[in-house]
């Protein structure tokens, strides 16, 4: 036996046999056959380029989550764009390949398109200027990933099989890196982990496998070592590999915490726990992978990722019809919470977006306009009629946003009673995940119910301007802490979202914060919820230390932030 470790990307552990994918050399030089027809050519481009985009859009309409969703209508969309074809007829007809036109179109586009993107952002400057361009910089890497992918298809014979692995027995998958749609072509059931030599926890890949709660661990120096067919054991929340490990060893790792088990039970959890713990959603396909949690409610829908891949603006029936088949697997009962559109950074839809021009939604963060709020409100309010629903306001940097976005919703509800419509009693919630919110969170206390801190965007502005940090920081911590301190002192109900809120180490944190919301992944409920009711029989409960509150104003290092989160006296 062999250990290596990474950077954990999405938790969990699990074993399989190694499954090799390695690189594939598309900038090498093809053999070309140079007597060609140039409409034969020009056939083979678009025959390609409607199977990817198929393939793609196949995929849109599945279990892809989140931000992948408006990466692959992009790709699908920039390949079959009559302009780009154009093109690659013009270069056919001065005789390339369809493989060669498509490098000489397609590439250069995408890359002056980065540069185009990093060009404007630039112009927001400071620590602004350096988040955008780092989130350009992974969306770019990822478009000519995507790029590579469909040209590298293009030379593939009518009579060969395209170049995609097949998955036999369970496994993990080891290579240097890969992109969603590579990854998605895989009978990803049998995927079982993910270990990358390279990779960026920041990218679509990484969202893609914490959504379907397949461990991955990225950064393994000497991954590619790794033979086929070894029997290697991930422990992602570790961000360790054990290669060949002892059976006794991977038994007893698997037996703490197998995702892929079918009996992962919530026995034993008092049903009066003092802590909300639900699951957050995106894409259609989450809801039959989440059957057997949303017995806990719906912590977050997220809802822009349902309608990326519309081609037109939703209507309020397709909406409401959306919602609706959503909702109805949620117990009565149980908390029913949906944010708003949030088409921010690269969750652009397909259909245009049409922003306000005055007023104070006009450069609204969430980058959509009231117009469609309005229709996508009216929708939420009719697909939850006769139970109630938390609706979340993101992205808000303004108390002037969050008074316009209150009246919009009390507009919709007076049109709904005047019409004598059926529809549920609505709550307002807003997410806590800028720092304007945070320093102001006492203002924004008086226009919703409760405060749903954003963790995973706080992280970005906490280590602004590097990347993300993966570990908790004392200036995550404070952020925290001081938008709970405004909740407490208001009145708010306060949650916590994102990746911070399934870290079962840092539940004592946010009780003594006042926390008693949690939304998180599906599958990490079960933990989350025994942890809680660990806690609670040792008489940790939802409160609000202020003497922690103070000490943590005074902590620098993480290294103190570790010793105070440590000491034993939340309750």
């Amino acid at each position: 036996m062999y250990t290596m470790s990474g950077i954990t990307v999405s938790e969990g552990v699990s074993e399989g046999k190694a499954f090799l994918m390695l690189p594939r050399s598309t900038d090498e030089e093809v053999d070309v056959v140079r007597n060609f027809s140039a409409s034969e050519e020009s056939i083979k481009y678009r025959k390609a380029s409607r199977e990817f985009a198929s393939k793609l859009n196949n995929a849109m309409s599945g279990t892809v989550p989140d931000k992948v969703r408006d990466l692959f209508g992009a790709v699908a969309s920039y390949i079959t764009n009559s302009g780009n074809i154009n093109a690659i007829d013009e270069q056919i007809a001065q005789g390339h390949s369809a493989y060669e036109a498509a490098r000489n179109v397609l590439l250069p586009k995408i890359a002056r398109f980065a540069h185009e993107e990093r060009e404007s952002e630039s112009s927001l400057g400071g620590s602004a200027a350096d988040e955008e361009d780092q989130e350009m910089q992974v969306v770019a890497a990822e478009l000519s990933s995507l790029m590579r992918d469909f040209i590298a298809t293009i030379n593939i014979s009518e009579h060969s099989e395209e170049d995609v692995p097949r998955l036999n027995v369970p496994s993990v998958i080891i290579a240097n890196d890969l992109t969603p749609a590579r990854f998605l072509s895989l009978h990803t059931e049998l995927v079982r982990a993910v270990v990358l030599e390279g990779g960026q926890a920041s990218g679509h890949l990484g969202t893609v496998l914490r959504d379907l709660s397949i461990p991955a661990v990225y950064g393994v120096k000497g991954a590619l070592t790794i033979k086929d067919g070894e029997h290697v054991l991930v422990d992602a929340t570790r961000g360790s590999i054990l290669v060949e490990p002892p059976q006794d060893t991977a038994r007893a790792l698997i037996a703490q915490q197998d995702l892929f088990s079918d009996d992962e039970q919530d026995d034993g959890v008092d049903s009066t726990l003092q802590v909300t713990v639900a699951g957050s959603m995106g894409a259609m396909g989450e809801v039959d992978r989440m059957a057997r949690y949303l017995n806990h409610g719906l912590g977050l829908l997220r809802s822009e990722f349902l309608f990326l891949n519309y081609h037109h603006e939703p209507s309020v029936e397709e909406m409401v019809k959306t919602f609706s088949s959503i909702f109805s697997n949620i117990p009565k009962s149980a908390p029913l919470t949906a944010r708003t559109f949030d088409f921010a950074g690269d969750k652009k839809p397909l259909f245009t977006l049409a922003m306000d021009e005055e007023g104070s939604l006009r450069s609204y963060g969430a980058q959509v306009g009231s117009d469609l709020l309005r229709k996508e409100l009216r929708a939420l309010l009719l697909a939850s009629a006769g139970r109630e629903i938390y609706i979340v306001f993101p992205l808000i940097t303004r108390i002037s946003e969050a008074k316009a976005l209150n009246t919009l919703l009390a507009e919709v509800i007076e049109e709904l009673q005047s019409e004598n419509a059926n529809f549920g009693t609505s709550h307002v919630a807003l997410m806590i995940e800028t720092p304007a919110a945070v320093l102001s969170a006492k203002a924004f206390a008086a226009y919703g119910e409760m405060f749903l801190i954003g963790t995973s965007s706080l992280a970005e502005y906490a280590s602004a301007p590097r990347p993300p940090e993966d570990y908790f920081t004392p200036a995550l911590s404070k952020m925290i802490a001081i938008a709970c301190k405004g909740a407490y002192d208001c009145g708010v109900r306060v949650g916590i979202a994102g990746r911070f809120a399934m870290r079962t180490e840092l539940l004592p944190f946010y009780l003594a914060m006042g926390v008693n919301y949690l939304t998180t992944d599906a599958t990490s409920i079960v933990k989350i919820r025994k942890e809680l009711q660990y806690l609670e029989d040792r008489g940790v409960k939802p409160h609000f230390d202020r003497e922690l509150y103070n000490s943590l104003m005074e902590v620098a290092s993480g290294n103190d932030l570790q010793r105070l989160l440590l000491k034993d006296d939340f309750a």
